[in-house]
């Protein structure tokens, strides 16, 4: 005696193809929806900017520091201006290669990297605000190894002749 099927053997890729073309159907729209989203970034109050940070040239800097994943994330995120002697320093957990980029940033930046030993290894001069989606925004430097960024007003790097290889004194609390 044959065992009759619960499906009839015609209708097994019928049924297999109903079943995806429903997935497709609702995976579509997900996938525009994921595709579409832009990160969230949680937001990091501003902080007294109690630090002092002395360039090469012997000029002073009052900064801002950005010691947690979240400061670092959120950064100068919707300022919208940076007085000059003013700026964010960031403290990195690890030396290595930190991209930056300028996502919800109003404002252009100068931004330079420092080795642990606070020495300059890097810069981007002007660097201009990203005021489109996040998918749009380049990242800047990240080539070399670095401890320490330091964000500025534009302008900063060329008006204090800032140079790789010069040395940032600063301490931290």
């Amino acid at each position: 005696m044959k065992k009759r099927l619960f499906l009839r053997p015609w209708r097994v890729p019928t049924l297999f193809a109903a079943l995806l073309a429903v997935f497709f159907v609702a995976a579509v729209p997900l996938v525009r929806t994921l595709r579409a989203q832009e990160p969230v970034i949680p937001y990091a109050a501003p902080r007294p900017a109690s630090t002092l940070v002395m360039l090469p040239d012997g000029s002073t800097v009052h900064v801002e520091l950005a010691t947690t994943e979240q400061q670092r994330e959120y950064g100068l995120m919707g300022r919208t201006s940076l007085p000059e002697g003013r700026g964010m320093l960031f403290v990195h957990d690890d030396t290595a290669p930190h991209a930056y980029w300028m996502y919800h940033c109003k404002i252009g930046l100068d931004i330079v990297w420092m080795d642990p030993d606070r020495r300059i290894v890097e810069m981007s001069p002007d660097t201009p605000p990203c005021t489109g989606k996040a998918r749009t925004c380049p990242n800047y430097g990240g080539r070399e190894p670095s401890k320490y960024v330091l964000e500025l007003p534009v302008g900063s790097i060329k008006k204090h002749s800032l140079a790789v290889g010069e040395t940032i004194n600063f301490s931290l609390p």
